[in-house]
């Protein structure tokens, strides 16, 4: 059978995701760097009080090895904050040249080959920052049973999508098959740019009903740092290899 060619992803609906993203782990690590900080000083009063007690030698020595191994902790809590907020300038401003693109494509109504070009730059760009993986559930009728072909890709705007076996439609027999690598499934959404992780999953219409939410489910519980999203049924033809 002919497969219908596949539409290119279009990634401009997911911009304004991608800084929601950004700005929650900016937040997380704003709150490592607080707790860092509020650690490093209970230990710097405790040492105090410590010294002006004239306590066992060994028991201040300990307590002045976790004073500077907080105080380190802090610090590079504080390198990765200040990388996180040039980050975010940088994602800002390629959002704010990636709107501009779009307004000016819309008023024209057409997209001349070099704003595609620019656009393809920037989306580039941006995926610098973050991993973007798409999941996605092919359904074959095989006798009177369903069969759920599994294929994802890690590259959203050129990548090749890859195989992950077949995914089974029972809650506990997916979970077993997940525990068991997910026929590559696994290792690779472990694959993350610094950890900022965003997984989009979808299923056709011939697939086993909701079997898409199941493994979305699965997924937020084995990868809590990933961004989930559930897009339910396709309304393209879906690229999974057979």
């Amino acid at each position: 059978m002919k497969r219908r060619r596949r539409h290119a992803l279009d990634l401009l609906p997911l911009l304004d995701v991608f800084m929601v993203v950004l700005f929650v782990f900016a937040t997380i690590q704003e709150g490592q760097l607080d707790a860092s900080a509020h650690s490093a000083a209970q230990l710097q009063a405790e040492l105090q009080q410590l010294r002006a007690h004239q306590v066992d030698p060994g028991e201040l020595a300990r307590l002045q090895q976790a004073e500077a191994a907080a105080t380190s902790a802090a610090e590079a809590a504080r390198v990765e904050l200040a990388r996180a907020d040039e980050a975010q300038r940088e994602l800002q401003s390629a959002l704010e040249r990636l709107r501009a693109t779009a307004e000016q494509a819309a008023a024209t109504a057409t997209t001349p080959g070099d704003e595609v070009l620019r656009r393809q730059e920037v989306l580039a760009r941006l995926l610098d920052h973050f991993s973007v993986f798409e999941i996605e559930v092919d359904g074959e009728l095989v006798g009177d049973d369903v069969v759920n072909h599994c294929c994802y890709r890690t590259e959203p705007l050129a990548g090749a999508w890859r195989s992950c076996g077949t995914v089974p439609a029972a809650g506990a027999e997916l979970q077993d098959w997940l525990a068991e690598g997910g026929a590559g499934l696994v290792d690779a959404l472990r694959r993350t740019r610094g950890g900022n992780a965003m997984t989009i999953v979808r299923q056709n219409e011939r697939a086993t009903w909701r079997v898409a939410r199941k493994l979305e489910e699965q997924l937020r519980e084995r990868f809590p740092e990933h961004k989930i999203y559930g897009e339910g049924v396709a309304t393209h033809s879906l690229a999974c290899p057979r």
